[in-house]
């Protein structure tokens, strides 16, 4: 069986910010019978995403906008 999953959070902020640092814990695990065939992360505004395997084994993404903006998409 086969899933394909969306998520989609949205911020929007009542005045335009400087800047947004964030890191997201959103990527399936792949561990006993459950696999993670294909992710992606995408935000808007555009910008480059990182990410590392934090202490639990967990993928964590982290990214940088340093412009103004006054809403942020992750999908």
């Amino acid at each position: 069986m086969y899933y394909t999953i969306r998520h989609i959070t949205r911020f929007r902020y009542s005045a335009p910010i400087n800047e947004s640092m964030m890191e997201v814990r959103i990527q399936p695990r792949s561990e006993g019978n459950q696999r993670c065939l294909d992710f992606h992360l995408y935000t808007s505004p555009r910008t480059h995403i990182s990410s590392y395997r934090g202490e639990f084994g967990n993928r964590v993404h982290y990214f940088d906008i340093p412009n103004s903006h006054s809403q942020l998409t992750i999908t």
